[in-house]
């Protein structure tokens, strides 16, 4: 699935502009720069793309993520519902900002289910946090309307689905703010890199601030010369990062058009076997980064794993997964009971996240490269087929 599958001379050229013309810095030496932006390009460009009033760019999906909450005023005592069905970079966010991670349970669409949020949501509930994971949708009809219904902001870690769509509706675009994340393992990819989107200008303002030590950005002086608004940390993007942007932009569609090719022929091929696909909400908008499939129990997707691996293609397992499932987060489960920023954080045990376990547990997956061959492709439908009849 990264999108270094697809690095050619576009890139190469791309990078080699901004080392000759040594500006790598995206805000310093106004005068010698000629006006030339490629960060500031990148976000005009990405917030045409998902329709955006606003795009910040930052250095990775974390730094995005804790700039967001950090601009609409987490912080100690306050609790944000997310998911345990996540990367552990969403929890770290909150953490960061002195704020409790509450975790809710995942549905089989693997979208937090809107029935465990309400569940979780107290008095000092400052935000409702879905993340879109594996490629789709989380169901968000619901978390809005929990959101409006509480009057609690919903944001989105859309870390993950970069160019995913719900609806028609960029997924990032729906509350206050989205984040996506551009590291080596996405399909969208700068190296590094990460941006917030928003509507709210004076969010976004706030964001733009706080991401670059507090500095009120002009171009009319240079940059030591600038004011400051307050306080921040740097979680800037190079210059290099946002000429790869710029490129990996001009590629989604293709990178788009490969994932859901190669999704579309293993679904076909593996139609009338009795495997059930994972629901997505939005199946036009799935940026098809994995194939998902539930199974009748744990046992059976254990032993659907072994015949895969027999055929020379297993599944994984998601409740397996260790980067993306809190069950196997050994340092949260240490802050169970704890004071963060002065109140006490819930238990992260594996038992209280029974109702994601029942769903992980049973479904299995596939993630392909961007340039799945149809042997391998082939051999995927193969081994399903093979998973099913022993297990189905």
């Amino acid at each position: 699935m990264p999108g270094t599958e697809l690095f050619d001379q576009m890139e190469i050229d791309a990078v080699c502009d901004v080392l000759r013309r040594k500006m790598v810095h995206r805000y310093s030496s106004h005068a010698a720069r000629a006006g030339v932006y490629r960060v500031s390009e990148f976000e005009t460009a990405l917030a045409k793309r998902v329709g955006s009033r606003h795009a910040l760019a930052v250095s990775n999906g974390t730094s995005a993520l804790f700039v967001g909450l950090k601009a609409m005023g987490i912080g100690p005592g306050d609790e944000v519902i997310t998911s345990a069905f996540t990367f552990i970079a969403t929890v770290e966010a909150i953490i960061g900002c002195g704020a409790i991670p509450v975790l809710a349970d995942v549905d089989e669409t693997l979208g937090m289910d809107p029935a465990s949020v309400a569940r979780k949501i107290t008095p000092r509930t400052k935000a409702i946090m879905p993340v879109h994971m594996f490629g789709a949708a989380t169901r968000m009809e619901p978390l809005l309307e929990l959101g409006r219904t509480y009057g609690i902001p919903v944001v989105e870690d859309s870390c993950e689905v970069t160019g995913g769509t719900y609806k028609g509706k960029a997924l990032g675009t729906f509350g206050l703010w989205g984040t996506y994340s551009f590291d080596p393992n996405k399909y969208v990819t700068t190296g590094e890199g990460g941006a917030i989107v928003t509507d709210d200008e004076e969010l976004y303002t706030k964001m733009e601030y706080y991401h670059d030590h507090g500095h009120v950005h002009r171009l009319d002086i240079e940059r030591g010369a600038e004011d400051k608004c307050g306080l921040g940390l740097n979680f800037r993007m190079s210059e290099i990062e946002g000429a790869l942007g710029l490129v990996a932009l001009k590629k989604m569609d293709t990178a788009l058009s490969l994932l859901r090719s190669t999704k579309r022929k293993v679904l076909d091929g593996v139609a009338g076997t009795g495997l059930t696909p994972r629901p997505v909400p939005n199946p036009e908008g799935d940026i098809a980064t994995h194939i998902v499939f539930l199974l009748p129990s744990a046992e059976a997707a254990k032993r659907f794993q072994a015949v895969t691996a027999e055929c020379g293609m297993p599944v994984g397992i998601i409740g397996e997964n260790t980067w993306h499932y809190a069950k196997h987060w050994k340092a949260l489960h240490m802050l169970s009971g704890q004071s963060i920023g002065g109140s006490t954080a819930p238990s992260y045990a594996p038992e209280t996240m029974a109702q994601t376990e029942a769903v992980l547990s049973r479904a299995v997956f596939y993630c392909p490269s961007l340039l799945t061959s149809d042997e391998t492709v082939a051999k995927m439908i193969g081994a399903l087929k093979a998973g099913a009849k022993a297990v189905l």
